[in-house]
């Protein structure tokens, strides 16, 4: 049976799984007629999510330590790097941009920091 306290953790793998199908299966090409780069802060504000969700989790079950939050940082750094490669390998229609990647680290970095200003402990 399912421990209550990891109950936490379903939003942040939910959020984890849609950037997956996001950037992989339903992407589509959209295009916003005088915005440029609208995409780049859509993949910071996906990875900022998706930080914040793993964060409020781990604070929530009581295992957020400064280690967890580096080992977390790390994790969400490279998922967002390994799909940027996924795409480019797997996906005809999708590229690798380093600016994505940036993009979702900024993301993280950001996710990371604002919770360790607005969250105590």
């Amino acid at each position: 049976m399912l421990n209550n306290k990891f109950i936490w953790f379903i939003p942040a793998g939910m959020v984890a799984l849609g950037i997956l199908l996001l950037s992989t299966v339903l992407a589509i090409p959209i295009q916003v007629e005088g915005v440029s780069h609208i995409d780049k802060w859509e993949h910071c504000f996906a990875y900022f999510v998706l930080v914040v969700s793993f964060l409020i989790a781990f604070r929530k079950t009581e295992i957020l330590s400064k280690k967890t939050s580096l080992i977390l940082v790390l994790l969400a750094s490279a998922y967002g790097f390994a799909l940027e490669l996924v795409q480019y390998l797997f996906f005809e229609f999708r590229v690798f941009e380093w600016i994505d990647a940036l993009a979702n680290m900024l993301g993280v970095f950001l996710g990371y920091g604002l919770f360790k200003l607005f969250v105590r402990g």
